[in-house]
């Protein structure tokens, strides 16, 4: 065995060294036994129980012997063929009545090797002495389980037979070899399964690291779901919880190009961005942009995927039992990460995905949303967000049954017109108090404003056995008292919303919206009450090209297909914009560009960007 020789006066930082894992680590090719590229035959570790169990960590000479034998495991892992890898381990499990703390990094340094897409001899081996010394001493047990975690991002360079970046057949072998190996430790130590969450935590992929390692590392999370079904809530939370993030980091212009379907602007390219070979060079934020779009869309592909796998048997027949199970857990998620969080733009898509399988689900939904948005114990927010949740996948959920869409808006139409009568007296000025107090409220208006706007074609069927019930039914929801009170939803809810609102509602003659609009100060500044109304209608178009066949065009309902005809755009263009002073009203409410909105943390905050609605 080489010598590991150190200078006198650097024994104490030795001993550091031996004691930190630092010295698992490579630095570079010059490693710490100072013998670069030197080639160690591991028949010269006959002795190595003898070594380890004469190893004296207060011993100079023994140190750096001991220290040798660390660095050549390290540095030659990679170089050594099966067969001597075999040996190696095998000598190791021998050891292990005696790989107590003192030899912990001995223990460490044989975990990391890389084994899972060897031989099944070295897995074999590698397997047995995990479970050996993890068995025999517990304080082994979350190293080990942290290095088996690590392997489930692996993406290896070389692999040429991913389809659509799913993992290859040898990269999928060594991922069936590690969760072989972790089920095994699971079932050994049943206690350690209480680890396996915060290290499934601590492993996740960065949201920079490329879309290929999240993939395989959620692909991995799923099969683990397979032989602990017990853990499917928590891992599903955490898939979650991580997209959300990713999420919110795609801005808005990534998703406009995604939505045209185009790489790049012509326009946009300078000429300092083409390189002499005429090639486009990507700045680091756009290739950062496409990597997030990119992640999240073969990840979600991947999810929608696992739903219909596990909610369908082999024949694609719905499992109810398996499917109300899921869903409960999927709704419990939905409302701890995806309700509070502001300005997702495709997240939401998965539990939409999952109530498209029977209209029972989305009946149940519906009602939880509305529930929400009534529960006075909720926080303001989340109400809000609900009643934004509630109009969108009414609009766009082309699953929903007339009765549900019916009954919803009833019930909404009624807390409105309930909330007027207690408090609409007390109404004496418009101001910014007035939002801040009543913001569940004007969500609960413009979510009925929208839904009617949307779904109008559908409320009033022209069918004439069914036009007169349908016309009593919109009259019965009463609109007439909540557009003329004083609490004026007309002023501050979205002027898109509003102004087709009140097209629809005088076209069918169910209230006449004008006279109150031109009474009122009404706010002209669309880019922020568009950006309000982007975030409270969730479910706006899903534009990620990879996994949008699993949506789009059956899963969804297009704004396209219920747009006006153009007579009737033009008379929308038409609408009186005058406005008169005579209400009382707030000089500040005046001078402000918008009504303030209330984003997702009950904070009065200005948007920026314009989202088109009609």
């Amino acid at each position: 065995m080489a010598s590991f020789q150190t200078p006198k006066s650097a024994k104490y930082s030795l001993n550091n060294s031996i004691n930190s894992p630092s010295i698992l680590k490579k630095f570079g090719k010059q490693t710490l036994n100072n013998a670069p590229g030197r080639r160690v035959c591991f028949d010269l570790f006959n002795n190595l129980k003898l070594l380890l169990v004469n190893y004296d960590s207060n011993n100079k000479d023994d140190l750096i012997e001991y220290n040798n034998l660390i660095c050549d495991i390290r540095d030659l892992a990679t170089e050594i063929n099966d067969n001597e890898l075999i040996k190696l381990l095998r000598d190791a499990r021998n050891c292990v009545n005696i790989l107590n703390e003192n030899l912990t990094l001995f223990v460490k340094v044989i975990l990391i090797l890389k084994w899972m897409n060897r031989s099944d001899d070295v897995v074999k081996e590698y397997r047995l002495f995990l479970l050996n010394v993890c068995t025999a001493y517990s304080y082994h047990t979350q190293f080990a389980m942290e290095q088996l975690v690590a392997c489930f991002s692996h993406v290896d360079s070389a692999a040429c037979d991913r389809v659509n970046g799913m993992p290859s057949q040898e990269e999928e072998r060594g991922f069936l070899n590690v969760h072989a190996t972790l089920e095994a430790l699971l079932k050994a130590i049943p206690l350690a399964k209480d680890l396996l969450i915060p290290i499934l935590k601590k492993k996740f992929p960065y949201k920079t690291n490329s879309s290929y390692s999240h993939l395989h590392y959620i692909h991995n999370l799923l099969y683990i779901i397979e032989y602990e079904p017990s853990l499917r809530k928590n891992i599903l939370s955490l898939i979650i919880n991580k997209l959300v993030e990713i999420d919110v980091h795609i801005p808005k212009d990534e998703l406009d190009r995604l939505e045209t379907n185009i790489n790049f602007d012509i326009e946009d390219i300078f000429s300092m961005d083409i390189d002499d070979g005429g090639c486009i060079r990507v700045g680091p934020y756009k290739a950062e942009e496409e990597n997030f779009s990119n992640t999240l869309d073969i990840c979600l592909k991947r999810i929608f995927i696992y739903m219909k796998t596990v909610c369908h048997n082999s024949n694609g027949s719905l499992l109810w039992d398996s499917t109300k199970l899921f869903y409960h857990d999927l709704l419990s998620i939905f409302e701890s990460e995806i309700l509070p969080t502001y300005n997702s733009s495709h997240i939401q898509y998965v539990i939409y995905y999952l109530l498209s399988f029977k209209t029972t689900l989305a009946e149940n939904f519906s009602n939880w949303l509305l529930k929400k948005c009534c529960d006075v114990s909720s926080p303001s927010t989340l109400r809000q967000a609900a009643a934004g949740y509630l109009a969108s996948f009414l609009c766009r959920a082309p699953f929903i049954t007339y009765n549900v869409l019916k009954n919803t808006l009833f019930e909404i139409s009624t807390w409105c017109n309930e909330y007027i009568n207690s408090v609409d007296k007390s109404v004496k000025v418009v101001d910014e108090e007035l939002l801040r107090w009543h913001a569940v409220f004007y969500s609960m208006c413009q979510a009925l404003f929208y839904i009617i706007s949307f779904r109008h074609q559908d409320l009033m069927d022209n069918k004439k056995r069914r036009a007169f019930r349908h016309l009593r039914f919109m009259e019965n929801l009463n609109l007439s008292n909540i557009v003329t009170c004083r609490l004026s939803p007309l002023r501050l809810c979205c002027s898109k919303v509003v102004d087709r609102f009140a097209h629809i509602t005088k076209m069918y003659q169910l209230t006449y919206c004008y006279v109150v609009m031109d009474g009122h100060i009404r706010v002209t500044d669309q880019s922020i009450k568009d950006e309000w109304l982007y975030s409270y209608f969730p479910f706006d178009p899903y534009v990620l090209p990879q996994s949008k066949n699993m949506i789009i065009p059956d899963l969804y309902r297009d704004i396209d297909s219920i747009k006006s005809c153009k007579k009737e755009e033009r008379y929308i263009n038409q609408i009186p914009s005058s406005l008169s002073e005579n209400m009382d009203i707030s000089p500040s409410m005046v001078l402000s560009p918008s009504p303030a909105k209330t984003d997702w943390l009950g904070q009065f905050a200005y948007g920026n960007n314009a989202q088109i609605l009609f």
